[in-house]
C-alpha cells in the first residue's frame, strides 16, 4: 500500500542546507593562523659602507636585516621593476644550522627562534610557522617581480609539495612554468628508503606571455658522435636524421615507418627540467664556509635564461651570495638581502673581491634595515625618523616637520625626552602660535586649537607627561610617541663599548682588552627574558667575557699603505675560543723588531656579530 510521506520542517532545513552551489576558483592550502598581509610597515635604510668605483653610476645594493623588513623598504623603488628572483629560503628540514650562543653556560633556545638565535642560520619551524613565513615574503615578491620578470624558488622534499600549492596562490597556476629537478651523487646512507639525491626548482613567471627566457643560454653542445648521425639537411636548411618509429636504430632510407628527428638548436640541446650537478666538495676554490652554499653553475643556468645583461636580479635569502657574484660577473644589477651578519660580511668580501678583479666601475653600498646605529649621529637618527613616520621636513624654524596639520619636534633618540625638551617645545608653540588653527574660546578667553605638537623621543623621564600637562598654557596640545613603544619593532642600535689598555715595556707590547659592553647584546638578553618568571629560566651575563666571540690585532696597522679608509686589516693575532666553552683570552702580547711609531688596531667581535673597533698609537723604544 502506498502511503504519502510527510516531510517534517526539520527534514526542510537538512535538504536545503545539503543543496550547495557550484563555486569555481583553484586549490588553496591553509593552515592554522593563516592571513595574507593587507599592507605592510615600511622601514628606512640605513646606508653603512661602500664598495668599488666610487663614481659608479648605478649602485648594487645589499642589506643586513628580516628580508620581510627590507623588502617593504624596497616596494617604494623597485615595485615592478625586478627582473629575476631566486630564493633558496630555508627548507624546513629540522637540520640545526643555528651557531651556538653560550652565555655563562647557558643555552639560549625556546619552542620558537629564540631572540639571539635568530641572528644565526637556522632551519628549525614549529608547525605552521614556516607557511605562515613564506606566504608573506611571497607576496611583496610578486609585486616586486617586473612583468617581464621570474621567480625561482629553490626547495626540496620537506616541502615542496606545500610550497608548490603557496606559489599557484601567489602567482597563479597559469604562471607555473617548470618544476626543475637538480640531481646529484653522493654517497648513499640509506638503508631504510630511496636515497634522496635531487632538489627541486619551483619555476614561476609574473606574465606567461611576457617572460624572458633565453633557450639557448645554457645549450650543451652536441658530442661529435650525435652531430654525425644528424647528416641529412631538409629544404630549410635544418639538419635532421632519420628513426623509425618503433625505436629501432637508424633507418638507411625514409620510409611509412620513418620519422625526421630534427637536430635542436645548431649549438646544442635546449635546456631540459632535470640535469646532474655536483655539489661544491670541500677542496673547491669556490667552497666557503656557509652551510647551505650552492655552486655557481646552477646559478649560472638561471640568471642567463631569465634575465639579460642590465636587468635586475634579486635574492632575498642570500647566504654565502652566490646568486649575487653570478649577477656580478654576468654584468647584471643585482639585490641582496640575508638576517645573518655573518653571511653578509662572507657576501661583502665575495663581492669586493670580484669587482676589484673586473675594474669594471660597477659597485655596491652596504645597508641596514632595522638595525640601526645612529646613536653617534643625531642628524641620521633625525633623518631615519622622519623617514620612519613619514614625516614632510622642514628646512628651517623650531619644528623638524609636520604629520598631516600638526607639527613635529624629534627629541635625539641618544638620550631620553627632559623636562628641559618639554620647556623648549612650550616655548617653541608660543613662538609660532600663528602656526596653529585655533577651534575655540572657553569662558576664560584660552583659545584651543585643531592642530597640536607630536613630540617624537625614545623614552622619557618618569613624570614628564604630568609635567606638560601642568606646564603647557598655550591650548596646542603636546602628544609624546616613545619610539620604543610607538614604534616596537625599530631597532635602533647603541655602539658597542670597550676598555682597551695598552703597555709597552722595551720591545713588548701587551694589549689588555678590560672591559666590552654592547647594547644590543643587552636589549636581546632582555627580550629573551621575557615571560621567563623563574630566576632559574632566565638568562644572565655576569662576566663580559662571555659576550666575546673573538678579538682581531693587527700590531702594524696602514704598514705599507696609504693612509685612507681603505686601509687593509692584517689580523696579526686571532684571539678565540680554543676549547667549546672556554673563554676568549683577553691579552696579547707582541714583541716588535725595530723601534718607531706604530699604529694598532682591535677589532672585538661578540656573539651577535657586533664589532668594536679602534686604533691607537704606540711608541717603542
Amino acid at each position: 500500500m502506498y502511503m504519502k510521506k510527510t516531510t517534517t520542517k526539520t527534514e526542510k532545513t537538512v535538504n536545503e542546507v545539503q543543496k550547495l552551489s557550484a563555486t569555481k576558483g583553484r586549490a588553496m592550502l591553509e593552515w592554522y593562523g593563516k592571513r595574507a598581509p593587507k599592507s605592510i610597515e615600511w622601514f628606512p635604510a640605513q646606508e653603512k659602507e661602500f664598495y668599488g668605483d666610487t663614481k659608479a653610476k648605478e649602485w648594487n645594493k645589499l642589506f643586513w636585516g628580516d628580508n620581510k623588513q627590507v623588502l617593504s623598504h624596497l616596494l617604494k623603488q623597485y615595485r615592478g621593476k625586478v627582473d629575476l628572483i631566486y630564493i633558496d629560503p630555508p627548507f624546513d628540514s629540522k637540520a640545526d644550522y643555528i651557531k651556538k650562543i653560550k652565555l655563562n653556560g647557558q643555552k639560549l633556545s625556546g619552542v620558537e627562534q629564540s631572540i639571539i638565535e635568530q641572528m644565526q642560520y637556522t632551519d628549525i619551524w614549529e608547525k605552521d610557522e614556516y607557511l605562515q613565513f613564506m606566504y608573506e615574503r611571497l607576496i611583496v615578491l610578486r609585486e616586486l617581480l617586473s612583468d617581464k620578470g621570474s621567480i625561482y624558488l629553490h626547495c626540496d622534499w620537506h616541502k615542496s609539495a606545500h610550497l608548490k600549492l603557496v606559489m599557484d596562490e601567489v602567482f597563479g597556476e597559469n604562471n607555473f612554468l617548470n618544476e626543475i629537478i637538480w640531481a646529484y651523487k653522493e654517497r648513499e646512507t640509506s638503508v631504510n628508503f630511496y636515497n634522496r639525491k635531487h632538489d627541486t626548482v619551483l619555476f614561476y613567471v609574473k606574465d606567461n606571455g611576457k617572460y624572458t627566457f633565453n633557450s639557448d643560454a645554457v645549450s650543451e653542445e652536441y658530442s661529435e658522435v650525435t652531430i654525425k648521425k644528424f647528416k641529412y639537411t631538409d629544404a630549410d636548411g635544418k639538419k635532421y636524421r632519420l628513426r623509425y618509429k618503433d625505436g629501432r636504430s637508424d633507418p638507411k632510407e625514409e620510409g611509412p615507418d620513418t620519422y625526421r628527428q630534427l637536430l635542436d638548436i645548431e649549438s646544442g640541446t635546449l635546456p631540459r627540467d632535470w640535469f646532474e650537478m655536483p655539489f661544491l666538495n670541500q677542496a673547491s676554490d669556490e667552497r666557503g664556509s656557509y652551510p647551505t652554499q650552492k655552486p655557481e653553475a646552477l646559478l649560472e643556468r638561471f640568471v642567463k635564461i631569465s634575465s639579460n645583461e642590465g636587468d635586475v636580479v634579486m635574492d632575498c635569502f642570500s647566504g654565502s651570495g652566490t646568486t649575487l657574484a653570478v649577477a656580478q660577473k654576468l654584468n647584471r644589477r643585482w639585490i641582496g638581502c640575508d638576517i645573518n651578519k655573518g653571511a653578509v660580511i662572507t657576501t661583502t668580501e665575495r663581492l669586493n673581491k670580484i669587482i676589484r678583479e673586473q675594474s669594471n666601475k660597477t659597485g655596491f653600498k652596504v645597508y641596514n634595515v632595522n638595525h640601526y646605529d645612529v646613536f653617534n649621529n643625531d642628524v641620521q637618527a633625525k633623518q631615519l625618523l622622519i623617514e620612519t613616520y613619514k614625516i614632510e621636513e622642514l628646512s628651517r624654524g623650531d619644528f623638524d616637520g609636520t604629520l598631516g596639520s600638526d607639527y613635529v619636534k624629534i627629541i635625539s633618540p641618544n638620550r631620553v625626552l627632559s623636562k628641559m625638551d618639554i620647556v623648549q617645545v612650550i616655548d617653541a608653540i608660543k613662538k609660532n602660535i600663528n602656526l596653529f588653527t585655533a577651534k575655540t574660546v572657553s569662558k576664560q578667553k584660552e583659545a584651543t586649537f585643531d592642530n597640536k605638537v607630536v613630540v617624537i623621543c625614545s623614552g622619557a623621564e618618569l613624570d614628564v607627561r604630568d609635567f606638560t600637562k601642568k606646564e603647557n598654557t598655550t591650548g596646542v596640545a603636546i602628544e609624546i610617541r616613545d619610539i620604543q613603544v610607538d614604534k616596537k619593532d625599530l631597532d635602533f642600535k647603541k655602539p658597542t663599548e670597550a676598555s682597551v689598555s695598552y703597555t709597552a715595556k722595551g720591545s713588548v707590547l701587551t694589549i689588555d682588552v678590560k672591559d666590552y659592553y654592547s647594547p644590543l647584546l643587552m636589549k636581546r638578553l632582555e627580550l629573551e627574558n621575557d615571560g621567563r618568571l623563574s630566576a632559574r629560566e632566565r638568562v644572565n651575563l655576569f662576566d663580559y667575557r662571555q659576550a666575546i666571540e673573538h678579538i682581531v690585532i693587527d700590531v702594524n696597522y696602514g704598514e705599507g699603505q696609504k693612509k685612507s679608509k681603505d686601509i687593509a686589516f692584517n689580523a696579526e693575532a686571532f684571539l678565540h675560543k680554543e676549547k667549546k666553552n672556554e673563554l676568549v683570552d683577553m691579552t696579547y702580547a707582541h714583541t716588535y723588531e725595530k723601534k718607531g711609531a706604530y699604529t694598532v688596531a682591535i677589532k672585538i667581535v661578540d656573539v651577535l656579530g657586533e664589532e668594536y673597533f679602534e686604533t691607537h698609537e704606540v711608541t717603542i723604544k
